[in-house]
């Protein structure tokens, strides 16, 4: 009996033992390496970047990471790979967006570390966003003088509209700019606040603009731009510096003619923006007859 409780004894005590001599840095289910970033997903409009902040810690010494990407519709490509050390690393990577990617792809960043005997992956999702412009670009857009009966002659940038005298009257804090063929100042745009509206002898007063509570005090200003200027403005800051190198500034511009680029800005709001003259025709001051066709951008 005293032998056999000896022998039972000893089969406990070689299997505690044993199970003391076991390591297990890497239990089922699980990873001696944890891969944080920040953010995980991010909105980036085509051609600008992202600042993605990696934290690593892992409980063996690293090795290395590789960051890849994956494009829509792609397989994984390499982007780039660290060789790193210790059982913590933290580092910001820059991740530039192309900007051929399609608006609304989502693309993936990943980050793979590397220990020697372990491998652990993260993942970031950026979505390519859509480019919002700061300024409207409108059409061409076609203006009469006061006694045109077909085309009005009252213009808003705001929303591209274009007014008689009757709808004029009850938009009165939109109109910006009126349009009218004199024997002086001939193709001319100018502000309702302006003195050629009124009702002296050298005013206009058809338009009606001398009974407006309204006024707004449009200013604008002559630029040597050309048109290939005009066309090649991408940002609202780009009408902003146009105003500010004008020269002559004025509540009018006068003798406009066809490829002729005019800076504006409206008042109040303070937009700023470029008005290119794109046909001029049937100028007749004693008639009172004219029109013009404008090309308008305008900051939102």
């Amino acid at each position: 009996m005293r032998k056999m409780k000896l022998f039972y004894l000893l089969i406990a005590s070689a299997t505690i033992l044993g199970a003391c001599s076991k390591t297990n840095d890497n239990p089922p289910g699980g990873s001696p390496i944890a891969v944080t970033l920040s953010p995980t997903t991010a909105t980036v409009n085509p051609g600008d970047s992202v600042q993605i902040s990696c934290t690593i810690t892992d409980q063996n010494n690293l090795k290395d990471v590789v960051i890849s990407e994956t494009l829509p519709g792609g397989s994984a490509s390499q982007l780039q790979s660290y060789t790193i050390s210790g059982k913590s690393y933290q580092f910001n990577y820059w991740y530039h967006v192309s900007s051929s990617v399609t608006a609304g792809s989502a693309i993936t960043v990943t980050f793979t570390v590397d220990d020697a005997s372990n491998t652990q992956t993260a993942n970031a999702t950026i979505t390519v966003g859509t480019v919002t412009s700061n300024f409207n670009t409108y059409g061409a857009t076609l203006l009469g003088s006061y006694n045109d009966p077909s085309v009005g002659s009252f213009y808003a940038s705001s929303n591209n509209t274009v007014y008689t005298v009757s709808t004029a009257n009850t938009n009165q804090n939109l109109i910006d700019m009126v349009f009218y063929y004199g024997s002086s100042n001939q193709y001319t745009l100018a502000a309702p606040s302006d003195g050629s509206f009124g009702t002296n002898s050298n005013q206009i007063s058809s338009l009606g603009i001398q009974n407006w509570s309204t006024k707004n005090a449009t200013t604008f200003k002559t630029t040597t731009l050309t048109e290939s200027d005009f066309n090649a403005i991408t940002d609202g800051s780009g009408l902003v510096t146009a105003y500010n190198n004008g020269t002559n500034m004025d509540t009018k511009a006068t003798m406009l003619a066809a490829g002729k680029i005019i800076a504006f800005q409206t008042v109040p709001g303070g937009k700023s923006g470029l008005i290119d003259v794109k046909t001029v025709a049937n100028g007749d001051a004693t008639a009172g007859k004219g029109q013009i066709t404008i090309q308008v951008d305008v900051q939102k």
